[in-house]
């Protein structure tokens, strides 16, 4: 087996976790991946070592290590302005009701870097750090801003934002809009997301006006970035 589909295999376990399989067994992770249990355990067998993952000796299930910890924190930390930027997501997910997002571009994928998800039992929660493909709401206007989509970013500039509905999952939508730094560059989008009985003719210009109005907080702080 070559090193790069080593390397493959061993980011298929490794993306495998999410904060909702904080640890997985060997049966579950066979299931995830398709890979058969051999090459698991080899695999994981080395990622221990370098402190990728750590194995639950009693039950015999890997949860992260501490080596997944410092490289997200080294991430995470070219963007310095992640508590003021949640402090905002937190006042717009208590306004709307809905959970607040701050999204970026990477490669052909868009990444959530802050998220507050809403406290109702009916939310739509995201977790920091999960990349999804380059659609709905919050996906178009990286689009329409990173010069791939010119149509978008017409009707964003016309309406002030991007409204859509089922179109990454079927009941929830979303309400997203462009963030600029003072020089009028573009650095993110911000959103709001919810199940779509939440999202109506009434409501998503409500949602638009909420995350309007922290425009000029978020510029400061992207000029600070």
């Amino acid at each position: 087996m070559s090193s790069i589909k080593v390397l493959d295999k061993a980011f298929q376990i490794l993306n495998s976790f999410s904060d909702g399989n904080k640890s997985i067994s060997l049966k579950e992770l066979t299931a995830t991946t398709q890979l058969n249990k051999s090459t698991i355990l080899r695999i994981c067998k080395s990622l221990i070592k370098h402190n990728f993952l750590i194995k639950n000796e009693i039950n015999g299930s890997y949860r992260l290590g501490p080596g997944s910890w410092k490289l997200g924190s080294i991430y995470n930390s070219n963007f310095k302005i992640g508590t003021e930027i949640r402090d905002i997501l937190n006042q717009i997910c208590e306004v709307t009701g809905q959970s607040a997002g701050y999204w970026v571009r990477a490669g052909k994928k868009k990444v959530c870097l802050y998220r507050v998800n809403s406290r109702s039992e009916l939310n739509h929660y995201v977790v920091e750090g999960t990349t999804f493909e380059l659609n709905s709401a919050t996906g178009k206007v990286l689009l329409a801003y990173t010069n791939e989509n010119s149509e978008i970013k017409k009707e964003i500039e016309k309406k002030g934002y991007i409204f859509t509905a089922g179109e990454r999952l079927d009941n929830i939508a979303s309400v997203a809009i462009p963030a600029f730094d003072n020089k009028n560059i573009f650095k993110a989008t911000v959103s709001v997301s919810g199940w779509k009985q939440f999202f109506t003719n009434k409501t998503v210009p409500k949602y638009f006006k909420t995350l309007s109005s922290y425009s000029n907080q978020l510029k400061t702080l992207l000029s600070n970035e």
